[in-house]
């Protein structure tokens, strides 16, 4: 698992040349007693998600996430390409400090097809969901995730070029 992580930090690069040392990841519900499964496979530049997101047992997400050292504060979003299955996947974004619930979040949505396709996510486009204390600012932010979310479904999602402009 370490040499995975070890890769897959080396594939994303953020804009602003980010010297931190932090991996992006790989989470399911099942950290609160759920059954979605996801992994996550490097190769030749791109990370391939594959899993399946189920609500049985009141779960119902999967994360590829990052929480970055330090944002540049004129950081406006996040952009990447991707390509899949024809199903519709999130942005996430949890910023410090209060949230009620405590895993409240900012999210949008993004679909693919099996094309490459690049998708450019302004921080500004962001939803809310639940209430947080900390306004939506590049300083604030936590964690930066792409997820498989809320519904039943098969995830196959690859994922390349991610980075922050």
């Amino acid at each position: 698992m370490r040499f995975l992580l070890v890769f897959l930090f080396s594939m994303f690069t953020y804009a602003q040349n980010s010297d931190n040392n932090t991996s992006w990841y790989v989470y399911t519900d099942q950290v609160m007693g759920g059954k979605s499964e996801l992994s996550a496979n490097f190769e030749e530049g791109v990370v391939k998600l594959d899993g399946e997101v189920t609500t049985k047992n009141n779960g119902g997400f999967v994360r590829l996430a990052h929480r970055p050292d330090e944002i540049n504060k004129n950081a406006k979003g996040i952009k990447f390409k991707a390509k899949g299955n024809n199903e519709a996947y999130e942005v996430h974004v949890t910023l410090k400090g209060m949230k009620m619930p405590p895993w409240s979040y900012l999210s949008t949505s993004f679909d693919v097809n099996d094309q490459w396709n690049e998708y450019q996510i302004l921080f500004s486009d962001l939803k809310k969901n639940g209430m947080m204390a900390a306004s939506m600012k590049p300083k604030n932010i936590r964690e930066i995730s792409i997820a498989g979310y809320g519904r039943d479904f098969n995830v196959d999602l690859e994922l390349k070029d991610i980075e922050l402009f």
